[in-house]
């Protein structure tokens, strides 16, 4: 038998819930990457969190989502895969984690610890999610990680979830052309022609 639930777990299924909520209320994708980035801050208790995709541009990730301290002077910025810690995270689909940020790609980032996670649905890596701790302050302890290594999975899943169900949206019903005073004639049933 497994543990009780912990404090920490409550708060990820809490965050995870309103999440598929979301996905169940109709929110596209893009709505959901702003939510997925509050909660991972919250979840980890951290000053910053943001989220990075693949640019148009194939090696590129760009930070398309940023919440907390100082966040609009990394939104928007990009990055070459193969040089940055981000990009480290996204090919390898692993998450890295490190004491300081210190990545000359990400100028503007705190030199506290940061975690770096793959959303990562098993198929496709589609982007990667960062909190970032106050400079001076302790790593992410293993705990922690591990709890945003499972927030991390489901908010993929459910991003994925999302888009899906908007592409799988039926299209508008037909409108009846006909006008007030026209009928339309019955179709035949079989045998009649």
């Amino acid at each position: 038998m497994g543990a009780a639930p912990t404090g920490a777990d409550h708060r990820r299924f809490a965050a995870t819930f309103e999440l598929m909520t979301e996905v169940l209320n109709g929110t596209r994708p893009s709505g959901m990457l702003p939510l997925v980035t509050a909660h991972a801050r919250t979840l980890a208790r951290v000053p910053l969190a943001f989220l990075a995709l693949p640019a148009e541009e194939g090696n590129t990730l760009r930070i398309e989502v940023a919440v907390g301290t100082d966040s609009d002077r990394i939104r928007g910025l990009t990055v070459r895969r193969g040089r940055s810690m981000l990009g480290r995270a996204f090919s390898s689909r692993r998450a890295l984690s490190a004491r300081i940020a210190a990545d000359q790609t990400l100028i503007g980032l705190p030199a506290g610890p940061i975690l770096i996670l793959p959303l990562e649905t098993g198929e496709a890596t589609r982007g990667v999610l960062a909190v970032v701790g106050q400079p001076g302050a302790q790593p992410f302890s293993p705990a922690t990680a591990r709890q945003m290594l499972l927030f991390c999975d489901m908010a993929a899943r459910l991003i994925e979830m999302a888009g899906a169900r908007v592409s799988d949206t039926p299209a508008e019903p037909a409108v009846d052309v006909t006008g007030p005073d026209e009928e339309t004639a019955p179709l035949p049933t079989p045998g009649q022609a």
